[in-house]
């Protein structure tokens, strides 16, 4: 497990050190989140293909259309929820969360009482756009609010060593187990589990389909449900959670790399027309501001007059630009030089 939690991080950490311009973050995160509603519809028994996935995702829909796809227009509206999350929210990590989660899910799909209902013993959880039904355990004697309010404040406030993702997984498991909600359990534990993962800083902006990361070994994970219960024994289940959002998030990293390299950075024209040390500045400034002759003399380990010559080539080839005067002049990016791309560079017939 360990092993998928460190290529998780890492994944991250070359999101962080690969920014992108707005316009190919923007390009990039509607592709995903397309992505993310069609493996959700594929997930729960309703398939509804690329294209109609991303009209969706960007408000095309016909108004004769919103009854039919109205899971997904919910479904849309939940991860928009789940984006502008924050620490300082009132729903801190809880069943109440989950609740108003589970809300915006199901509105208008069922009647009122049902929607962020929490099920007591006697009633069985509904079985529309849920696939895990077939494989829960009936509890006569649990009460799910209290049960899962240990697990929440356990995942928050637990002095244990465990691995926050690890958790997280864990709290996945126990709503696949136990369905607490009386409907929309399977899309609200995934949801749940992508903003925990969010609030604890291991899916910043959402970027990591954990609906697609499911739906990619959907059998496996209900295979690994079913080993851990006859094993009394979270590993398996773990181990199938932490594989696939792994690979999900290196797939990530490897695509904002890939834009990074082709669309920022330009690397074959840099290559060209600029020398090593001249490619580490141009690294160095989409990262920090501004950078100085003495900062870079410092930083590359050359002559005064040998950086001055690299940021004069620069300035002249239209990479950089100065500011200032004398010894108060600092060099930073000529974005224009960076804006030459079309802006719709993903785009879908």
């Amino acid at each position: 497990m360990l092993n998928y939690i460190v290529k998780y991080e890492l994944a991250m950490n070359d999101l962080k050190y690969n920014p992108l311009p707005d316009k190919y973050k923007i390009a990039l995160d509607e592709r995903f989140s397309a992505d993310d509603i069609q493996k959700m519809g594929e997930l729960v028994g309703v398939p509804i293909g690329y294209n109609k996935a991303l009209n969706i995702q960007r408000g095309q829909e016909m108004s004769s259309e919103k009854k039919k796809y109205q899971i997904f227009l919910n479904f849309r509206s939940a991860k928009d929820f789940v984006k502008s999350y924050t620490n300082t929210n009132s729903l801190k990590p809880s069943i109440e969360l989950a609740v108003h989660i589970n809300r915006i899910l199901m509105r208008n799909i069922v009647d009122d009482w049902d929607i962020g209902k929490v099920r007591g013993f006697s009633e069985k959880p509904n079985e529309i756009y849920d696939t895990w039904y077939k494989n829960r355990d009936f509890y006569p004697n649990l009460d799910m609010s209290s049960h899962f309010n240990e697990l929440f404040d356990w995942l928050q406030n637990g002095t244990d060593s465990n691995h926050k993702l690890i958790k997280i997984g864990i709290l996945l498991y126990e709503f696949l187990d136990k369905a607490p909600f009386t409907v929309g359990n399977q899309i609200t534990a995934i949801l749940v589990a992508e903003i925990l993962s969010k609030k604890y800083g291991y899916n910043p902006n959402n970027l990591v389909p954990y609906f697609k990361s499911i739906e990619y070994i959907s059998e496996d994970i209900l295979a690994a449900h079913k080993m851990t219960k006859a094993k009394i024994d979270l590993t398996p289940f773990l181990e199938a959670f932490l594989y696939t959002i792994s690979v999900s998030a290196i797939e990530i990293s490897k695509e904002y790399i890939s834009t990074h390299v082709k669309k920022v950075k330009k690397q074959g024209t840099l290559e060209y027309e600029l020398n090593p040390r001249q490619i580490q500045i141009i690294d160095y400034l989409t990262l920090n501001q501004k950078i100085d002759r003495k900062m870079l003399t410092k930083m590359m380990g050359v002559s005064f007059m040998t950086s001055y010559r690299d940021l004069q080539d620069m300035v002249q080839k239209g990479y950089i630009k100065a500011k200032g005067q004398g010894r108060g002049t600092f060099y930073i990016l000529e974005k224009s030089k960076f804006e030459t791309e079309d802006d719709l560079i993903f785009n879908v017939d």
